[in-house]
């Protein structure tokens, strides 16, 4: 199957969802620094970043994301 731009588009979009969805909850405190939840939504939603950023060439963009999902495995790791 060949990924088209509308799927790479999907792909940011739901990663925006979840970095956001996952600051959201941390301030309403529903959702622990600490948890695994919270870490893994930040590192699935920079990865689904990272790929569109890559696709759509935006550097910056992409080494963003994928420093931040990076961050976010490290916190995952810490938590187990």
């Amino acid at each position: 199957m060949t990924l088209t731009d509308k799927h790479y588009e999907i792909v940011g979009w739901l990663g925006f969802i979840l970095i956001v969805s996952a600051y959201f909850f941390l301030t309403l405190k529903t959702l622990d620094i600490d948890s695994n939840i919270y870490h893994g939504m930040n590192m699935a939603g920079a990865t689904f970043m990272a790929v569109n950023a890559r696709q759509k060439k935006s550097r910056p963009l992409f080494w963003l994301n994928f420093v931040w999902a990076l961050i976010a495995l490290f916190g995952l790791i810490q938590i187990f």
